[in-house]
Parts: C-alpha cells; structure tokens; sequence
C-alpha cells in the first residue's frame, strides 16, 4: 500500500527534469549543459559506486546495497554494468540516458514545435500503457523487441517529455483539470485494488503501466497548480533551493542511515516502523 502511493515519486524527479532541461538552450549551450550533468550527476554517480561497493563487501543496508562477497575489478565492471551494486542506484542509468537525448528534444522545443513532443508522448503512452503493459498482465509472450527498444518508447521518456509540456504551459486550463482528475481516478484504483489484493496480478507498480504513468501526471499537474498560486518570499525560496539541492545527496546515502536506525532500535526490515 505504502509502496502503491508513494510510487510517482522518482517519476516526479524525472517530471521536473525534463521541465527544468528540455529548454536549457534558453539558458546556456550544450556544451556547458553536458558539463553541469558531468559534474552533478555522473561524477557523483560514479564516485559513489565505488564507495557502495566496498561498503557492500561486509555489510549490507536494506534496500539498495547489494552484497560482494568476492570482490574484484571485473566484478566491480559486470556489477555495475547490471546495475548490482546499490539498487536504488537504477534511475542514474535512466536519467543519464535521457540526458543524452535532451539536446534533441531542446531543438524540437527552441524551434516552438511541442505538437512534436506531444507526438512523442502519445507514441509512449500507446506502446507502454496499452500494448506492452496488457501484454505483461495477461503474461502474453510475443518478440516484442521491434517496439520496445527504440528510444521513442523508451520506458521513461514519456515522464521526462510531458513534464516539459505540462510546465511549459502546453495544455489548456480544462486539458489540465481532466489530467488531475484522470490522476485521482488512477489513485483511487491503485489504492482500491491493492487493497482487495488483486494489486499484485496487475502489478500496479508497473512504470510502464497506465495507472502509474496518469497517476503520476494528474499529481504533478496539481501540484503545478498548487505552486502557481503560491507566491513564496525569497528567504522561502532559498530555504526551498537549498532543500531541493540536497535531495540527490540524501538518496544515494540514505540506505546506511536506515540501517543505522534499524540497528539501533533493532527494527526487523520487513516492520512497519522500517517501512
């Protein structure tokens, strides 16, 4: 249930950053965009499998590390090449490959042609949420190769384009209001069938799926909203930029810090108090 509600989180993350990059040319070039991502994301990323790594050589932290018990350098390569170091370590694959793709979709922005991007979105939603994601619930095994490993459908860059859309003011005031409302009624199945436990056959948590990709767009729209009407002072806005520029930070660490607080209160890892 926890696990139902909170999933548009990373999501959101992947919303925000294609609202805040896809018209990074407004603002600086793409050599200088490829350098920020260098150094705030990949270098990061980087310095911090390394160090999960040998974290995770004697001990563990629920969830994310994962255990190595014979170390070496091609072990190190295989495991970071299949994401099995920490796996909460997933999305920097994701949004490093959609980094690649940005300056792509910033020319299509610049040149004020969003009926593209929305094209973009709408081959997305039609091959993730209504071929491959029925295909996954009625465990129909077909070669689906041809229409899932090309980048436009790729499994994230719906979230990564709409959230551009939405902050960039693409859809009219009633498209936004049946956004949220499609949103709220994507909540309220999630949360209704995972409580007569049938969430588990449909996997609701399923990123490809049209459940979480509407729940996900309705929330950030109101929020959008939300934070429209809200004029914040600037000592607010500091305090809020300086909680936002922390957040990378808090998710690669925050594994050892949940492991500390479970052996300190000797919490089990499947508790309610550790969830």
């Amino acid at each position: 249930m926890f696990q139902g509600i909170a999933i548009p989180a990373v999501f959101l993350f992947f919303m925000i950053s294609g609202a805040m990059l896809i018209d990074y040319r407004q603002r600086m070039s793409t050599t200088d965009f490829f350098k920020r991502r260098i150094k705030r994301v990949l270098i990061p990323f980087l310095f911090w499998s390394i160090l999960w790594y040998f974290y995770d050589i004697k001990w563990s932290a629920y969830p994310g590390p994962i255990s190595h018990p014979l170390p070496s350098v091609s072990d190190f390569l295989i495991s970071f090449a299949n994401t099995n170091i920490n796996t909460i370590f997933w999305f920097f694959y994701v949004i490093l490959v959609l980094y690649l793709v940005t300056p792509m979709l910033s020319a299509i922005a610049k040149l004020k042609e969003k009926d593209y991007l929305f094209l973009l979105v709408s081959v997305y939603v039609v091959i993730n949420c209504f071929i491959l994601y029925p295909l996954e619930v009625f465990k129909i095994q077909i070669n689906n190769n041809m229409i899932n490993f090309p980048l436009i459908t790729f499994c994230y860059l719906g979230y990564f384009i709409a959230g551009y859309l939405i902050h960039s003011g693409y859809f009219s005031k009633k498209q936004e209001d049946l956004l949220i409302v499609i949103g709220f009624v994507m909540f309220f199945i999630q949360v209704l069938l995972i409580s007569c436990g049938k969430g588990l056959n449909l996997d609701m948590n399923s990123s490809t799926g049209p459940i979480v990709f509407f729940y996900s767009v309705g929330l950030f729209t109101l929020v959008k909203r939300i934070m429209g009407k809200i004029n914040l002072s600037s000592k607010f806005s500091v305090i809020f930029k300086t909680m936002a520029s922390t957040s990378l930070g808090i998710y690669i660490i925050h594994p050892l810090f949940i492991r500390l607080f479970d052996k300190f209160f000797s919490v089990n890892e499947m508790s309610l108090l550790h969830i």
